[in-house]
């Protein structure tokens, strides 16, 4: 038994050794003409002996091609002879409208993106968001003859010419990837630790509200903004424990998911607002400035232009948050 196991692993480190590429980095060639050194003919491109492999299924046996081996490769968004209208693929009356122009680090390069680059078609991320550049010149800073845009390696985006007007020229924008799987630098233990930690801290700040909400004496001015920057964390600390003892099972195409953001977003800026209220209420106090009127009626006056000061303004930051993530 263990020496047919033995063959049985090795066969698939065989196996899995005689992949050159990834999938994404495959073209079906099945149709082209297998030669006798081995090589096989397929658009355009000879794909040598160790740059192509089989694939059996079925009983059928389809092979695959590695073009990014021999030539560099450009990631196309759109299929050929298409560009981006606004976030559709469009067919183009040119012949060709990819053609961007390409940088060796800083400066301009004579050499041609298309003797340079071989495109891979409709390659379009399954989630992604638009870089562009916004200008009228078709480039997005620089594409390196490596294939790459700053920061971001060849398989990380697909880029596209694009436009939003068919009337006017098209110019590059890139789509940037979203990683397909959560990084795996941080333990579920450590985010666990996260979580815990989160969680103490709630216990102690709900009893130093509830000891400003229950003393009279110290429901004054700073008590009442104390309270309010606790009721923040309160708030926003489980659901960001939540979300850490969750992290890899949700995601933001879960609707929950994106109202626990916006909640949390929104606490944590009331608590920064809050801080910011009390930095000004001390400078004020120590400064020297009295207002009219009596000490009760004033201070709540100041507090209610605290109030409308620390928690508006985190409720627009979060409209505007929450307009640019459902925008198209």
């Amino acid at each position: 038994m263990k020496p047919l196991l033995l063959v049985q692993i090795l066969a698939v480190i065989r196996v899995g050794s005689c992949i050159p590429c990834s999938t994404l980095e495959s073209l079906n060639i099945t149709e082209g003409w297998l030669h006798p050194n081995n090589s096989i003919f397929q658009y355009g491109i000879e794909f040598k002996s160790g740059s192509w492999y089989e694939v059996k299924e079925n009983d059928q046996t389809t092979r695959y091609g590695c073009p990014c081996i021999e030539k560099l490769c450009m990631f196309k968004c759109c299929p050929a002879g298409q560009l981006f209208y606004n976030s559709t693929c469009w067919e183009s009356d040119s012949m060709e409208p990819f053609s961007p122009p390409l940088f060796k680090e800083q400066e301009p390069s004579a050499l041609k993106v298309d003797d340079t680059f071989y495109y891979l078609y409709g390659r379009a991320c399954a989630q992604g968001y638009l870089a562009d550049t916004g200008v009228e010149e078709l480039y997005i800073q620089e594409v390196s003859q490596h294939g790459a845009l700053p920061l971001h390696p060849p398989k990380s985006y697909c880029a596209e010419m694009r436009t939003t007007d068919l009337s006017s020229p098209p110019r590059l924008s890139a789509i940037i990837c979203y990683p397909e799987e959560v990084s795996t630098d941080d333990s579920y233990v450590l985010y666990t630790a996260y979580a815990v930690g989160l969680m103490l801290s709630v216990p102690f700040l709900l009893a130093t509200f509830l000891v400003y909400a229950l003393i009279p004496e110290l429901r004054n001015l700073h008590g009442m903004c104390l309270m309010a920057y606790c009721g923040g964390l309160i708030v926003a600390y489980p659901f960001l424990a939540y979300l850490k003892l969750h992290i890899g099972t949700i995601g933001v195409e879960m609707p929950f998911c994106l109202t626990v953001a916006f909640i949390v977003y929104y606490a944590f800026q009331t608590s920064f607002f809050w801080l910011n209220v009390m930095c000004f209420d001390i400078w004020r106090t120590f400064s020297g400035y009295r207002g009219g009127g009596t000490s009760k009626r004033r201070e709540n006056r100041r507090f209610t232009i605290y109030a409308v000061y620390a928690w508006g303004v985190p409720l627009a930051l979060t409209a505007v948050t929450a307009a640019m993530q459902f925008s198209d």
